[in-house]
């Protein structure tokens, strides 16, 4: 079982290590639903991990459907987390109508290469999400992150369920959103290998963003522990 934990501190990246973390999502501004980590922040985490660290791509908040300067802008932070050393990025973008920008996902997968490859929760905003799914896999993206289209994983897990099962063994499903210790054990039962969660707890950074919990991590990988 792969547990990533999305980590925006030093002391949630403390915290994920402690606890056993399988993964890490790195991103800053969790407050704004993730942004790109800074170049700094990244090597820092990439100097004090011993775990795969996947990065988030995302130019700015509030929607996916990005310009022409945000694609480029967002094609330079993948070079940034490409060469500082991630394990993988994790990206996506939509078009006005909120189906998939092919040409524009081609060139980011092609940039990307080898690194292992997410699309994000933008997926959560497409309105054909089955018929989708078969173009991601096309394009070479390795998994989904999502929610099952809906606010939480937990409300979205019939979905999810579908999703994995048209995506067999040539794409991961991985739930995310609203996943913690009290309810992961629903996702391994139901099959999917890997899970997304930030893990958060009471306490919060100097900027207000949410920490990830030591225990509740310990928790997570502890039930995770069981499914082999």
């Amino acid at each position: 079982m792969i547990i990533e934990i999305c980590c925006t501190s030093k002391t949630s990246l403390s915290n994920a290590i402690d606890g056993g973390a399988s993964r890490l999502e790195l991103c800053e501004n969790l407050l704004e639903d993730g942004l790109t980590p800074s170049s700094k922040f990244l090597k820092y985490v990439l100097d004090q991990t011993p775990i795969p660290v996947h990065v988030l791509i995302r130019p700015r908040r509030g929607n996916f459907v990005y310009t022409p300067e945000e694609i480029k802008t967002t094609a330079a932070q993948i070079e940034m987390a490409k060469s500082l050393g991630a394990d993988g990025i994790v990206m996506g973008a939509l078009n006005e109508d909120h189906s998939l920008p092919l040409t524009t996902l081609k060139n980011w997968v092609k940039m990307t290469h080898p690194l292992d490859l997410t699309f994000h929760r933008a997926f959560d905003r497409i309105p054909q999400p089955k018929e989708s799914l078969k173009r991601i896999m096309g394009l070479g993206f390795d998994r989904i992150l999502t929610s099952g289209q809906q606010t939480t994983a937990l409300a979205g897990l019939d979905l999810l369920v579908e999703l994995q099962n048209i995506a067999k063994n040539q794409l991961l499903i991985m739930p995310g959103g609203g996943i913690n210790d009290q309810n992961c054990e629903l996702f391994f039962k139901a099959g999917f290998s890997e899970i997304h969660l930030s893990a958060k707890g009471s306490d919060k950074t100097a900027q207000g963003e949410p920490i990830s919990d030591l225990e509740i991590i310990k928790k997570v990988v502890t039930t995770a522990s069981n499914f082999g």
